[in-house]
């Protein structure tokens, strides 16, 4: 136990560990209120997290020694329901990765914008 602490702490002395990479997703729906943003990944629950207007939400990680790394948020507002992968290390090589939610899609670094996928959709009240 002692030599795995060891080992450890020269991994990261050394700078052997995967450098911290950063998330943030900032609300942009305007007039169409509150985002609640729910992020998760298959060993972490980030929980929910309520965006005003305007707001933003951010969290950091190393990705994982496989390459294999996936984040993956919902978000929910007035009757949408929406999800979308904000970290897939197979697709994303940044080390701070911007999303902004907007009503029709989600943008990456306010320059690629894709719209919801089409098994995203209403909350349907009886």
């Amino acid at each position: 136990m002692l030599l795995m602490l060891v080992a450890l702490i020269i991994s990261v002395e050394a700078g052997l560990l995967p450098k911290k990479r950063t998330v943030q997703i900032t609300n942009a729906l305007g007039a169409n209120g509150d985002l609640v943003v729910h992020c998760k990944s298959k060993d972490d629950d980030l929980g929910d997290h309520v965006l005003h207007p305007g707001e933003s939400f951010e969290f950091r990680f190393r990705q994982n020694i496989f390459g294999t790394t996936l984040f993956f948020c919902s978000f929910r507002w007035s009757r949408e329901f929406h999800y979308y992968d904000v970290y897939r290390a197979d697709r994303d090589g940044c080390s701070k990765c911007y999303w902004t939610v907007y009503f029709l899609g989600i943008c990456f670094h306010d320059q690629n914008c894709y719209p919801w996928p089409v098994q995203s959709g209403r909350f349907i009240n009886p």
